[in-house]
């Protein structure tokens, strides 16, 4: 399996995977001729893309859905209440719709899916873990916190790939949002901060992953150095005592260039 996430923010999220032929991109909140640049950019063909699969319907998500679906003609795998909550309108009838629900397994080339729910506002929003050639990735963006069925999923996973949304006081002291925005993202259904996610790497995290990659990471409430230490000394406090093969381990998703590919 190889791994690249193509841009994780509020400005968009899409992330590539490979494996074989297989080729399959995971959301398309970038526009679409920003998402075709980008997979070109690291190297791969997007007219070979076997399909995507949407985990919710926010914009940063699917906002460029209706583009790639007209330049690709390739099957877009959603959630029946995921495509109404899209509001595409006739764009839906020239799409080809494939549906998913969670906890449902469903199958793209050599991949295997296994979709579940996460607490975020959305209509239906998914996370999921992905299982090729004896290879693991579990992915969950845009979750309020990593709740017990989060954690079960993540268990045995190569990758983890997971949401380091904001630093709580940076948040809180930021002047661009109203307080109304604020509660909503520091919520349960909102975003995890980095405190949730440190508390996840510290008490639930198996150590399995080679790899933990912390996406979604806000511009203006969060800095990547400073999710960066948060995850290793986490990641540090399980052995109690600091190692470099943890910083080797955390990884930064950023919003405005693809990431290097994983390989596995």
């Amino acid at each position: 399996m190889r791994i690249c996430i193509l841009g994780s923010g509020s400005s968009g999220n899409a992330t590539l995977i490979v494996a074989g032929e297989t080729r399959v991109l995971i959301d398309c909140g970038l526009s679409g001729r920003e998402t075709l640049k980008r997979i070109q950019e690291v190297g791969e063909d997007p007219y070979k893309l076997s399909g995507v699969v949407v985990t919710h319907e926010h914009g940063d998500h699917a906002g460029g859905l209706a583009g790639i679906a007209k330049i690709l003609k390739i099957p877009i795998y959603i959630s029946t209440q995921t495509l109404q909550a899209c509001d595409l309108g006739d764009k839906t009838k020239r799409m080809r719709a494939i549906a998913i629900s969670s906890s449902e397994d469903f199958e793209i080339g050599s991949f295997r899916f296994h979709p579940f729910t996460i607490p975020h506002d959305a209509v239906d929003p998914f996370a999921f873990t992905v299982e090729t050639n004896g290879t693991k990735l579990a992915m969950a963006v845009d979750l309020g916190y990593i709740n017990n069925l989060a954690a079960e999923r993540f268990r045995g996973s190569d990758v983890l790939i997971i949401e380091a949304n904001h630093e709580i006081e940076m948040l809180r002291a930021c002047n661009v949002y109203p307080w109304s925005v604020k509660q909503r993202i520091m919520s349960r259904v909102g975003h995890t901060s980095n405190d949730e996610m440190a508390r996840f790497l510290q008490f639930d995290f198996d150590g399995k992953a080679e790899f933990v990659v912390l996406a979604h990471l806000s511009q203006q409430t969060n800095h990547p150095e400073i999710a960066r230490l948060a995850a290793v000394q986490a990641l540090d406090a399980r052995g109690r005592l600091f190692s470099p093969d943890n910083d080797r381990k955390v990884r930064i998703a950023r919003y405005d260039s693809p990431s290097d590919w994983i390989e596995l």
